[in-house]
């Protein structure tokens, strides 16, 4: 039974990270040239880092070292801090995940996506409990998060798997 629960936890976890580094298409027509914002060269770096992970063609590492570059750079540059948390889950670094998503939320307490990385890559270190705690302080300080319903049900799944496993160890 907790084979199948931490099975079923690692496929949300890769699902959510395929999803979120997927490219998105735009909610607006497209800006003509003149109209086109010029991204930070920070924020271009980041961009580069994800071209290279989407394209499959470069080395993942060259992405790796463009996103530290950035933290070493700005360490409250979230969308670095955030890409690197995801990448330490694909790659099951649970430990620098955690690290990176809290980095985040210091950054920006509100930010549902991180609230998730950082609870899934705690059950992933068997730390359910601060995974389900997490969540809730989350959802006490962010209750009308647009993500409220999805996090909601993941931290009910946490709770109903502890509960089952605690009723199995007696």
């Amino acid at each position: 039974m907790k084979r199948a629960w931490v099975y079923a936890i690692s496929a949300v976890v890769v699902v959510t990270a395929v999803v979120m580094l997927m490219p998105h298409a735009p909610s607006a027509p497209e800006a003509t040239v003149a109209e086109t914002p010029t991204l930070s060269p920070l924020d271009q770096k980041v961009q580069d880092a994800l071209a290279i992970i989407e394209s499959q063609d470069g080395n993942p590492m060259q992405a790796i070292f463009l996103l530290r570059e950035v933290v070493a750079e700005d360490p409250e540059h979230r969308d670095a801090q955030y890409t690197l948390g995801r990448f330490s889950m694909m790659s099951g670094q649970w430990d620098k995940a955690v690290e990176r998503f809290q980095i985040v939320l210091q950054i920006q307490s509100d930010d549902a996506d991180a609230a998730e990385g950082l609870a899934q890559s705690l059950v992933e270190l068997g730390q359910v409990e601060g995974a389900i705690q997490g969540l809730q302080s989350f959802l006490n300080e962010h209750p009308n998060t647009s993500r409220a319903s999805e996090l909601t049900a993941l931290m009910e799944t946490l709770q109903a798997g502890n509960a089952t496993e605690a009723k199995e160890l007696q």
